[in-house]
């Protein structure tokens, strides 16, 4: 089961660096870290299933910590794709 999440991350990595290579609109970047913040809260379910069952103001502001983080980590992901676009179009 471990190795269908590592190979299920990695295709998101890929689907990332794939749309900066390919020089997606960046409005696509928000998109796929919704996908991101999923599948990290997805991973850290033992963590948050008593933010999820609370339904407290503490919730609403982890998944706003998380969505924001997640949105770092695709931006840089992002621009390496398309930075080695650059490299190979010169």
């Amino acid at each position: 089961m471990n190795a269908i999440k590592g190979l299920l991350g990695l295709g998101l990595l890929a689907i990332v660096v794939y749309a900066g290579f390919a020089k997606l609109p960046l409005w696509s970047v928000p998109l796929l870290a919704l996908l991101f913040t999923a599948a990290y809260i997805q991973g850290k379910w033992y963590l948050w299933s008593d933010l999820f069952q609370q339904r407290t103001f503490k919730l609403y502001q982890s998944l706003l910590a998380t969505y924001l983080i997640q949105v770092v980590v695709v931006c840089i992901f992002y621009l390496l794709g398309s930075g080695v676009a650059r490299l190979l179009n010169r």
